[in-house]
C-alpha cells in the first residue's frame, strides 16, 4: 500500500498541480503505453490543441518515472488512482499499433544508443544486411506489451469496436481508452468525440526524420521477413484483437508478399545474455528530456508559439518546430523588441508629419497658397 504522503510527492515531482478551481488541473490524461506506437504524436497533439484545459502526462512504465523524475516505489496505475481519489477527470489512453512495425520502431529506437553502441553516422554507412540480421535474432522478444488488457488491471471487452475506432470503458470513475495507430488520420474527430474538445493531430517523433534516417530507409525498402518469425505474427493475440478479419488478412497476405526463408532467431536465454552484453559494453546512453514538439511549458512565449503551430497545422502547412522555453522566451523577446521599435519609428513618423503639416499651414498663413504652386520655368 503507498502512502498518501508519498503519493502526494509524486505528484509534485511531476508537476501535476491539485487546484481543481483550474480546469488544466481539474482534467488529466496519462498517455499510458508502451514505446513506438505513436504515443508522441497523441501528447503534442492534446497539448498543443487544448494546453489550457488539460494537463498531459506521458508515461511509458515505471522505469521512466525512476530514470526522469527520481520516483521510486510506486506504481503507474497508484498514480492515476490517486489522482482519481483527488476528484479529477482522469482520462487514460493506450494505443495499439501493428506487431511488426512496432518491432521496427522499437528495434531503430535504440540501434546507435544500445544495439550497435556508434554513432548514427556512422550506423548510417553500415551494410543493411547486418542490421536486419541482428533484427531477426532480436524479433520474439521486441514489442510484446499490451497495457490496456495486462497493465490497467481492468476487465476488456469482448472484440474492439471497430465501427468507432476505439474503445471507452469508464470505470471506478476513470475513462480508459484504447485507439490504434492505424486510425492515426481519425484521431483528431475521435479524440475531439472523447474529450469534448476541438484537438489538431499534429504528427511527432517520426523516424524518417531523425539521424538514422538513411539505413532505416535502407533497411524498409530491403526488408523480407522470415517465413518463421511471420508466423509468429499470424498467431499474434494482439493482431487477432484489434484487426478485423478483413485487415488482418490484408496485413498479413502484404507481409506474405515479402516473405523469405526461415532464420534461428535468439533463445530466451540468448537473449538475456545479449542484454546483459549490450548493457555492459554500452558508453553512450540517451535520456530523452526534449521529446516532444510540445514540452507543456506554461508562459506565454510558449502559448503564443503554440497558437502560431496550430494555426499553421490547420492551414495545411508542415511543422517541425519544437515549443522549447528557452527557444521560445528568446523569439518572444525578440518579437517584442520588434513590435517595439516599429511602435518608437511609427510615433517618431507621426509626429515628423505633424510637425511638417504644422509648418505647411503657417507658410500657408503667411505667404497663402502660392507656396504650394510649381515653380515657373
Amino acid at each position: 500500500m503507498v502512502s498518501l504522503e508519498l503519493l502526494k510527492e509524486t505528484n509534485k515531482k511531476l508537476n501535476i498541480c491539485d487546484d481543481l478551481s483550474v480546469d488544466k488541473n481539474k482534467n488529466i490524461i496519462f498517455v499510458y503505453c508502451p514505446p513506438k506506437v505513436g504515443s508522441t504524436t497523441l501528447v503534442s497533439s492534446i497539448r498543443m490543441s487544448a494546453f489550457n484545459k488539460f494537463t498531459v502526462l506521458h508515461i511509458h512504465d515505471e522505469l521512466m518515472l525512476k530514470v526522469l523524475c527520481n520516483i521510486d516505489n510506486v506504481k503507474v496505475i497508484d498514480i492515476i488512482k490517486y489522482n482519481r481519489d483527488l476528484g479529477k477527470n482522469v482520462y487514460v489512453f493506450d494505443i495499439y499499433r501493428s506487431p511488426i512495425e512496432q518491432k521496427i520502431s522499437q528495434y531503430f529506437e535504440k540501434l546507435s544508443t544500445y544495439h550497435f553502441n556508434n554513432s548514427p553516422q556512422l550506423i548510417n554507412n553500415y551494410n543493411v544486411n547486418k542490421i536486419i540480421r541482428r533484427f531477426n535474432n532480436l524479433f520474439p522478444h521486441l514489442s510484446k506489451e499490451d497495457n490496456y488488457k495486462n497493465v490497467y488491471q481492468i476487465p476488456t471487452p469482448e472484440s474492439f469496436n471497430f465501427q468507432k475506432k476505439y474503445i471507452l470503458q469508464n470505470i471506478n470513475g476513470i475513462k480508459y481508452i484504447k485507439l490504434r495507430l492505424k486510425d492515426a488520420e481519425s484521431w483528431g474527430n475521435i479524440l475531439t468525440e472523447i474529450l469534448e474538445t476541438k484537438i489538431t493531430i499534429i504528427n511527432d517523433y517520426e523516424t524518417d526524420n531523425k539521424p538514422i534516417r538513411e539505413i532505416f530507409i535502407k533497411f524498409k525498402n530491403c526488408y523480407q521477413i522470415p517465413e518463421n518469425l511471420l508466423n509468429i505474427i499470424q498467431d499474434c493475440p494482439g493482431l487477432k484483437y484489434y484487426y478485423s478479419t478483413e485487415e488482418r488478412e490484408k496485413y498479413l497476405n502484404n507481409w506474405n508478399n515479402k516473405k523469405t526463408i526461415c532464420v534461428i532467431p535468439f533463445t530466451s536465454d540468448e537473449y538475456i545474455l545479449y542484454e546483459k552484453i549490450t548493457t555492459e559494453n554500452q558508453y553512450v546512453f540517451e535520456v530523452q528530456r526534449t521529446h516532444y514538439l510540445d514540452e507543456g511549458c506554461t508562459c506565454k512565449a510558449c502559448q503564443l508559439k503554440r497558437d502560431i503551430i496550430i494555426d499553421k497545422v490547420e492551414r495545411g502547412e508542415k511543422v517541425n518546430q519544437k515549443i522549447i522555453h528557452n527557444e521560445s522566451a528568446v523569439e518572444y523577446l525578440k518579437q517584442q523588441a520588434q513590435t517595439k521599435v516599429k511602435l518608437i519609428v511609427g510615433r517618431r513618423t507621426r509626429i515628423k508629419n505633424q510637425n511638417q503639416n504644422e509648418n505647411q499651414k503657417k507658410l500657408s498663413s503667411i505667404f497663402g497658397n502660392s507656396i504650394n504652386r510649381p515653380a515657373s520655368s
